[in-house]
């Protein structure tokens, strides 16, 4: 007899009853595995509470009916060989989908936990010396002068500092009063958070070269957390302030001064979201002092309160949250997803990267190149509002790209994972879910304005720098802030 004879010869009832033994163990087997991966899957999904109940609800029904009809098959006793195998096959590709899915879901979760503000953030300060002097390190300080300011945070300096040494304290009010007492060898040493450092490096010659670094440690101070009533963002009207420093490394750790002040004022029920620009060198009563004005760029040295009271003071509103974000936020965004293309109306070379040439029209960016037309200002004749109208123009590029579907799909764990690292808000997870799931629910198409409040330049005296230093400020005009006022009121009104 052939062989062929032999495979077509009909099982004999023990063989049926083995290989059917064998077809319910495999389909228990992958019918738990379907379970369990459901069961992550749906944890992970409720858990990031972004999708709408409607389409949980469609769902769940789909995986409902292809969840029967699977079960249907695994456990019909007379049920063909080649359907059977089909369905565990099926069902090992929907349990890899759900670990996916699971796996991205997870990631969400993990960026919002990522970028919550602590109670608390981290801020650095340095010890600074001569150069030309015999320190090389905090100890040879034992005994000797140092002088930093009298603000909020001296005692945890104080604190610090008496951890290592035994010196004599020297107050001051503004920074450049310390590096006067420094450069004059009236003492030893000065004791500065790192964003006051960038600010007296930019605007004092030679500071940089003539000191040295000889100390640093961290202090823990409080964040700030807006105290007005919760915010029903998915359906009222509120105002996110745009806060990006001049410095690179971790946002969380670091201050500096706010080279970006942007005011995104969005309407939900309308769909409309106003871009407020406020030039850097605003010259402004920063919040809580008296004297000198100062420049809206310096707030940022004093912490993102600083800038938030001193915005509402100008504009006569609430701000309701923030993101901060810094020279390594921008690029690594633009970066993540793919450049983006942005148009000008001025040819000329960017004075931060001699290298790219913007051309009147339309041009594509990488995350160094959209950096540095963000902070160009020396190639326009009104400089630094020019410079504002590049920033609204980038931000309005990003928000395109970050809601195109395509690149939501491809890039969406590196667009997670970036943003879980590059900037700082104090909205809370159960706020960003609510506005997401409200844009996944609606899809509505934005409509996005932008307005640049105006000035004149002058040279004056800023409250930061005193009365010995004249730096240039943009005088206000009064008009172009009333109209941002009015603009703010239309775009909250839904007008």
């Amino acid at each position: 007899m052939s062989s062929q004879h032999k495979t077509d010869k009909p099982l004999t009832r023990v063989e049926r009853h083995r290989r059917l033994k064998v077809f319910m163990i495999l389909s228990m087997i992958f019918a738990l595995i379907s379970l369990i991966t459901l069961g992550l899957f749906s944890y992970s999904l409720i858990s990031t509470n972004i999708v709408p109940v409607k389409y949980l609800g469609i769902i769940y029904g789909i995986i409902g009916i292809i969840y029967l009809i699977l079960f249907v098959i695994f456990f019909k006793k007379k049920c063909p060989k080649t359907l059977k195998v089909l369905s565990y096959i099926f069902s090992v590709f929907i349990s890899v989908v759900f670990v996916i899915g699971s796996l991205y879901l997870n990631n969400t979760n993990k960026l919002f936990k990522d970028i919550q503000v602590a109670e608390y953030e981290t801020i650095s300060y340095s010890v600074i010396t001569l150069k030309d002097n015999e320190y090389e390190s905090i100890e040879d300080l034992n005994g000797k002068t140092i002088a930093y300011l009298n603000d909020s945070e001296k005692n945890k300096v104080i604190k610090n500092l008496n951890k290592k040494i035994e010196y004599q304290e020297v107050l001051g009010t503004i920074p450049t009063e310390l590096e006067e007492k420094l450069m004059a060898h009236q003492i030893d040493a000065i004791c500065l958070e790192q964003g006051y450092l960038s600010m007296l490096d930019g605007l004092i010659d030679n500071f940089e070269a003539s000191t040295k670094v000889i100390h640093t440690f961290e202090v823990k101070i409080k964040s700030h957390k807006e105290s007005n009533k919760k915010i029903d963002v998915s359906k009222e009207p509120f105002i996110v302030y745009i806060s990006g420093i001049d410095r690179f490394g971790n946002v969380n750790s670091v201050r500096g001064r706010s080279d970006v002040n942007q005011l995104a004022v969005i309407n939900p029920k309308k769909h409309k979201i106003l871009l407020l620009n406020t030039p850097r060198d605003y010259y402004v009563q920063l919040h809580d002092t008296v004297g000198l004005k100062d420049k809206l760029t310096h707030a940022g040295v004093y912490g993102i309160s600083k800038s938030i009271e001193t915005l509402e003071d100008i504009y006569n509103i609430d701000i309701n949250y923030y993101f901060r974000v810094n020279f390594d936020t921008l690029i690594l965004m633009v970066d993540t997803v793919g450049g983006v293309e942005v148009y000008s109306d001025t040819d000329l070379v960017l004075f931060h990267d001699k290298n790219y040439h913007v051309k009147v029209g339309m041009n594509r960016m990488n995350g160094k190149e959209a950096l540095a037309y963000a902070r160009e200002r020396y190639g326009y004749t009104n400089g630094d509002i020019h410079r504002g109208q590049n920033q609204q123009a980038i931000i309005t590029a990003l928000i395109g790209k970050l809601t195109d579907p395509e690149i939501l799909i491809n890039k969406y764990n590196d667009i997670l994972s970036t943003l879980g690292s590059s900037f700082q808000t104090d909205m809370p997870k159960d706020t960003i879910t609510s506005f997401l799931r409200r844009q996944l629910n609606e899809m509505p198409s934005w409509k996005i304005e932008t307005y640049t409040v105006e000035g004149s330049g002058d040279n004056n005296y800023t409250y930061s720098l005193g009365s010995n230093i004249k730096t240039y400020v943009m005088i206000p005009n009064e008009e172009t802030i009333k109209t941002a006022k009015q603009k703010i009121k239309e775009v909250m009104k839904g007008a």
